[in-house]
């Protein structure tokens, strides 16, 4: 298993191309769909019908992160290919869904009071989603445990992000101003897929290096028991009078 040497950032940029294959497909269409959903705003002005697509737009987004989530756990070891990524969601896709809403309303709720604490909460949760991919049965503890054992890492990397958060918002907002068509949410929901792909995989990489395992989380359902010393024993001893 690789995870990172200096900067879990540095080394994340170049390990996510070992999840192409996914990552590629997955921020092409969803930013496709994200801009065909941006077109009806240009042209219709309905409250029911902007809800309609704010929820297919939050759809879109939550099961391409789901699936670069799932990619991005996994670039530690090697290549990911479709079928990894669509196992991990298949086999936590309930967990992943569930820990997403609640995130998203605590993110909203905090948002609606005052900026901070919504952003307070952000911050502190980057590994939440990956353990329930991960199949961990409580991702909140999984998460708080991750940043306790890698304080600093997490700091530095929440700092560095949101560096990189107030440039790129910047440049975003100037380059929709000037070009306020579908064309301009589709190019900005590239680069945005591509970075937050780049920036899942950071955290993801900090998450295994933690817990440094194939599937770090402790999962959900029993632990195998293990093989009595008897049993080891007496295989072993049949094993030489057979030899």
């Amino acid at each position: 298993m690789t995870t990172y040497r200096r900067s879990a950032l540095a080394s994340a940029l170049v390990r996510m191309w070992r999840g192409w294959r996914v990552i590629v497909p997955i921020v092409l269409v969803s930013a496709v769909l994200q801009a065909a959903l941006t077109w009806p705003a240009y042209s219709v002005d309905r409250g029911w019908l902007f809800l309609l697509l704010a929820a297919l737009s939050g759809l879109v987004l939550l099961v391409a992160f789901g699936l670069i989530a799932a990619t991005a756990l996994r670039v530690a070891d090697g290549r990911v290919g479709w079928a990894t990524a669509q196992g991990a969601l298949r086999a936590h896709g309930l967990r992943y869904l569930l820990w997403s809403l609640g995130l998203t309303l605590v993110v909203l709720a905090g948002l609606t009071v005052y900026r901070v604490p919504g952003i307070v909460v952000v911050a502190v949760t980057p590994f939440l989603l990956l353990a329930a991919l991960d199949g961990a049965s409580n991702p909140l503890a999984v998460n708080f445990r991750v940043i306790g054992r890698r304080f600093w890492r997490w700091l530095v990397t929440v700092l560095i992000m949101a560096a990189l958060l107030v440039v790129s918002s910047l440049g975003a907002g100037f380059f929709t101003f000037f070009v306020r068509t579908p064309l301009a949410a589709l190019v900005v929901w590239l680069v945005g897929g591509f970075v937050m792909a780049w920036w899942t995989t950071a955290w993801a990489l900090i998450y295994r290096n933690a817990l440094a395992g194939p599937s770090a989380a402790p999962a959900s359902g029993p632990e195998p028991s293990p093989v009595p010393a008897e049993a080891t024993s007496g295989s072993g001893a049949g094993a030489e009078s057979g030899g």
